[in-house]
Order: structure tokens, then sequence, then C-alpha cells
């Protein structure tokens, strides 16, 4: 059996028609004149969130706790930490440290935390950056709460020099008052 040329056009032109048959034609017709026709999109994938935004929507949700469930959530991190030793669970619990007004605020435990996290080829970009502004940041804090704490230092020396000049002055002024009281007839 031998393919004609001219047979083969034939039957793809067959498949074609059909194929183009089986397609659905929308119907206008039940579309009102004065309203636009719906257009039916596909379905967007569905993205995981980046480490980067699950971190924040971490910190989102810790902001806003009382000071109990603070507690509750820094040890259930803690524990999350030693048993899952993620990244995740490192960042989670460097988040917690440095809330502010917490009872377990710890900057250096913050820092090595963040120290900890991997290097940075395995990091996405926005993970790195937030790394490195948050190691930074809290460089910088320990850099001034030192220097508040040796100001602090400094500030009670001068004020016990000052208590000690304070009683000279006053037992100076009692020797006067006694060389007064004493030539005084």
């Amino acid at each position: 059996m031998s393919i004609n040329p001219k047979n083969s056009w034939v039957f793809l032109t067959i498949i074609l028609v059909t194929l183009n048959a089986c397609s659905t034609v929308p119907v206008i017709s039940a579309i009102p004149a004065n309203q636009p026709p719906i257009v039916m999109l596909p379905p967007q994938p569905l993205i995981a969130p980046s480490q980067l935004e699950v971190l924040m929507q971490y910190f989102e949700y810790i902001r806003k706790m009382s000071v109990t469930e603070l507690i509750k959530e820094h040890d259930k991190a803690k524990q999350n930490l030693i048993l899952a030793k993620s990244d995740t669970a490192r960042a989670e619990l460097a988040l917690l440290l440095i809330l502010p007004n917490s009872s377990f605020r710890d900057t250096g435990a913050a820092l090595n935390l963040l120290n900890e996290l991997p290097k940075d080829a395995k990091l996405s970009t926005g993970m790195r950056s937030f790394k490195h502004l948050l190691l930074m940041l809290l460089a910088e804090q320990q850099r001034i709460n030192g220097s508040v704490n040796e100001l602090s230092q400094k500030l009670k020396e001068e004020q016990k020099y000052s208590e000690v000049l304070k009683n000279q002055i006053d037992n100076i002024k009692s020797m006067e008052k006694n060389l007064i009281l004493r030539d005084k007839p």
C-alpha cells in the first residue's frame, strides 16, 4: 500500500476539522448587551511563601501577643530549635529574643543564633539581606547598650564623688559653726 500525498492532506484536513468542531463556542446571546463579557482566567498556581515572608508573618503574629503568650511562645520556640535544629526555628527564636519589653530579651543570644544561620550561598537574597540587617542593627544596639552601661557606671561614680564632696562641705560648715560658737562669750 503506497501513501498518496494527496490522500494524506485530505486525511489531515479531516482530522483538523473534526478537532476544531469539538471545541466549545461561547454563547454570546446569554450576555446582556449593556454588560461586558465575563472573562474566565485560568487559576493562578499556588506559590509557596518565601522563608522571609514566613518570618515576617511570624513576627506579626508574635508582635500582637500578650506577655504570658510570649513567654509560652518563647519556651515553644526554644524546644522547637532543640528538636528541629532548622534555620527557620533558629530565626524565629532570634525574632523572639529581640522583641522589646520582654523578660527574655537577649540581643547577644539573638546575634549568636543569626550568626549560626547558613552562609550566604544557602539563603535567598531576601533572607540574606534580612539577616545582614538584623545583624547590623543588633550589633549597633549592643554597642549602644555598652555605652549606656559605661555612662551609667560613670554617673554612679560621679554621684559617689559628689556625695563625698557634699559631706566634706557639711563638715567644714560644722567646723565653722563650732569655731564661731566657741569664740562667742
